[in-house]
């Protein structure tokens, strides 16, 4: 388990925003509190005390941020197992993330006052209530933040089981996320459709990039990125996919995305069957960790 370990960097994203929300109370709609049911069936809700709009900037670079994480790298330890030789470029771009984020921040905080005013004045008819729930602009300051790290994961002898069980499950937890990527892609691009443009093939190269990358993580993940290649090389240099060609795609994506055959058109399935040449899971039963999903 060291010799993989060794060959990762671990990135680990800190990355906290501001709703400009507060929590609606009865006196805010000049409710009777003895009437209201208890909070453990019901709450009120929230007041957006600042204009949304203003703040989705800081949404969007953090998405930003954790998509360039995902196209490389997995899910581990908090943050994402990304290979070694790729921890450079991707931290440099995260910096520059950071960098962004940072002067967006400070752009907002010194437009604060003025944006709320214009927020209230925006909404006479809630004024008063939004004016209760105003928070000043250093408790913005202090919510709204953006770090990054990176660091190495090293065993310690006889206190690495645990470490040892969790790094073991990564090329389960990588081809999981291969599998919600090629589903996704042939929702969006492929499904019920007789051509594709070239555009189409943009997910499934992020899949044999992020494949490549990581491919020290188990044989199987080699063997699989050797296929996608394979298909990719027969394709046309130019012009729209289609016919045998899209055919030979979609059964690489139903290997990817572990897709039943019966996604297929009837008059495809023996074509699209002849490409799929691998098994599509490990031999043994995967157990997912329950901390996958969030």
């Amino acid at each position: 388990m060291n010799e993989i370990l060794s060959k990762l960097v671990v990135v680990s994203l800190s990355i906290s925003l501001w709703t400009g929300r507060k929590k609606l109370s009865p006196e805010d709609l000049g409710l009777d509190f003895s009437k209201l049911p208890p909070e453990k069936l019901a709450t009120l809700g929230s007041k957006k005390i600042c204009d949304p709009e203003k703040l989705a900037v800081f949404s969007a670079l953090k998405r930003r941020a954790e998509r360039q994480c995902e196209a490389v790298g997995v899910r581990f330890l908090g943050g994402y197992a990304i290979p070694e030789d790729k921890a450079d470029e991707v931290m440099k771009i995260l910096d520059g993330v950071r960098d962004e984020f940072e002067k967006e921040k400070q752009e907002f905080l010194s437009e604060y006052d003025r944006s709320l005013r214009e927020w209230i004045d925006a909404n006479p008819e809630w004024a008063a209530i939004i004016e209760k729930g105003v928070e000043p602009a250093s408790t913005a300051a202090r919510r709204l933040g953006f770090a990054v790290q990176a660091f190495k994961v090293k065993n310690i002898d006889g206190l690495d089981k645990g470490l040892n069980e969790h790094a073991s499950t990564l090329s389960e937890r990588l081809i999981y996320e291969i599998n919600q990527q090629a589903r996704q892609a042939w929702e969006e691009s492929y499904k019920g459709r007789p051509s594709v443009t070239r555009k189409a093939l943009r997910p499934i190269k992020s899949m044999l990039e992020k494949l490549r990358g990581l491919e020290f993580l188990s044989p199987y993940l080699l063997t699989l990125a050797v296929q996608v290649e394979e298909v990719l090389a027969t394709l046309p240099k130019s012009g729209p996919i289609e016919g045998r060609n899209l055919t030979s795609l979609i059964g690489i994506l139903h290997v990817l995305g572990d897709l039943p055959l019966d996604e297929v058109p009837a008059e495809e399935e023996d074509e699209v069957a002849e490409t799929i040449l691998i098994e599509t899971r490990p031999a043994e039963p995967v157990s997912l960790p329950s901390e996958w999903f969030f």
